[in-house]
């Protein structure tokens, strides 16, 4: 994907570089009632546009240009009152973006140590998918009426998606211990501690460890468009309508452990978290048009506010011994999982499941552009635009981190199949969200039709 939008900023900087008239074509012309004032006008000396001359008084000539004109709401009018049908009317824009987001912070996955694999973190315990992608953003719509009073349109708009992996091959020889740190509840009192995937003390054991978050952004909205006020070089609208955004961020942890030369016969863990944020609500905004000859400056402003709803879905599995995989992997366990005291089955609030909810959140926007008039019906943008969201809930914060130093908490004693003792029903599930923000660098074109 990244291949195509490279393609795309291409064909935007070439198109920049068209050739085009001089930014004279675009200023306003005088027009006269009186012959020989136009003559003097056009004959002027390095004059390069042309007045019009007109058979009638001036006032009466604006007063036949038409519906565009009723309602004193410009100064100018329009430049003209035909385009009956819709097509005429239309216009679409395609943007490049340059694309950065807040990412979200994970725990300590993995580490490697002496005891406790605590004393270097391998992956997690910072922030991830918040390095610089592309994105794109389509916008089409329709004028409807001859003035451009009155429009309607749909944008669209996403990112290529982020993902951090990690993989790593444990070998014994010299390298130390290294696997999960947790913090272990069943610990009396609990206390920081590591499950074990690869250590060079005998029995000596190898394994790997895989782990990988990834986030998506995409959205849209349709909004209705209405003037407020307008002059010869600037306009100002009222945005209203409906806007839809998803943030979906996944996490992905497995592990395997073996005894050499049989690298599999110890245990496998794996476990996923699976999140998406789904916003739907109405917008209410403002945009502003200035024009400078054959460049303009566009504002907008707009809030969305509505309704988002979060769905957490929590998976997990393990194998031990070669054995066939059971439910419950390390971060995730089952919520009817363990056997209590005497091997009785007990329901427990553990933390495997689909959990949903539903947030009362709100969702501005705001963005600054500069476009340039490369012809009548074409135009090269570039901007900057901000998006932001109050109520997001990321994978990295659904893992139970009520351990120290937000490290994972687990009750040891549930692990592969465990009994059900002391230390509680760890991990458990709470929902936990954040805030989230976007913004963009925007290159982009528009046709008009």
């Amino acid at each position: 994907m990244k291949s195509t939008f490279g393609i795309l900023s291409l064909f935007v900087a070439l198109t920049a570089m068209v050739p085009r008239q001089s930014f004279g074509q675009y200023a306003w012309i005088p027009v006269y009632s009186d012959a020989a004032a136009t003559e003097a006008y056009n004959s002027a000396p390095n004059q390069t546009g042309y007045a019009t001359y007109v058979d009638e008084d001036l006032e009466d000539f604006d007063s036949k240009k038409g519906d565009c004109e009723k309602g004193g709401k410009s100064d100018c009018g329009c430049s003209s009152c035909r385009s009956p049908g819709w097509l005429s009317r239309s216009f679409g824009s395609i943007e490049y973006l340059h694309w950065y987001q807040k990412g979200s912070r994970l725990p300590p996955i993995f580490s490697q140590g002496v005891t406790t694999s605590r004393e270097q973190i391998l992956f997690g315990g910072n922030f991830v998918n918040n390095d610089r992608m592309a994105g794109l953003r389509v916008t089409g719509g329709v004028w409807l009426d001859d003035c451009k009073d009155r429009a309607v349109l749909v944008r669209a708009f996403g990112s290529e998606g982020a993902s951090t992996p990690f993989a790593m091959n444990v070998p014994n020889a010299g390298f130390p211990f290294a696997g999960i740190p947790f913090f272990n509840t069943a610990a009396l009192p609990g206390s920081e501690n590591g499950l074990q995937v690869a250590q060079p003390l005998a029995p000596l054991r190898t394994g790997t460890l895989y782990a990988r978050a990834s986030t998506d952004v995409y959205g849209g909205d349709a909004i209705y468009k209405t003037m407020l006020d307008r002059g010869c070089d600037y306009r100002f609208d009222l945005l209203a309508g409906y806007q839809y955004s998803r943030i979906d961020d996944d996490l992905e942890i497995r592990t395997t452990s073996g005894f050499p030369p049989l690298p599999n016969n110890a245990f496998t863990t794996s476990d996923l978290f699976d999140v998406s944020n789904d916003f739907n609500g109405g917008t209410l905004g403002l945009s502003g048009d200035f024009n400078r000859g054959s460049v303009s400056f566009q504002m907008m402003g707009k809030l969305g506010i509505g309704n988002m709803r979060q769905s957490v879905a929590i998976s997990g599995n393990n194998t031990l011994a070669n054995g066939l995989p059971t439910q419950g992997g390390f971060f995730a366990q089952p919520p009817n999982g363990p056997n209590g005291p005497n091997g009785v089955p007990i329901t427990s609030p553990f933390n495997i499941g689909e959990h949903d909810r539903n947030v009362f959140a709100f969702s501005p926007e705001a963005s600054v552009k500069m476009t340039w008039c490369l012809k009548d019906n074409l135009s090269l943008s570039v901007g900057y635009t901000f998006l932001y969201w109050n109520h997001v809930a990321l994978a990295g914060d659904q893992i139970d981190r009520r351990g120290l130093n937000s490290t994972g908490s687990v009750n040891q004693a549930v692990l592969f199949g465990g009994n059900y003792a002391g230390g509680g029903a760890n991990p458990g599930f709470t929902f936990r969200d954040t805030d989230y923000f976007v913004h963009t660098i925007d290159i982009g074109g528009t046709l008009r039709y």
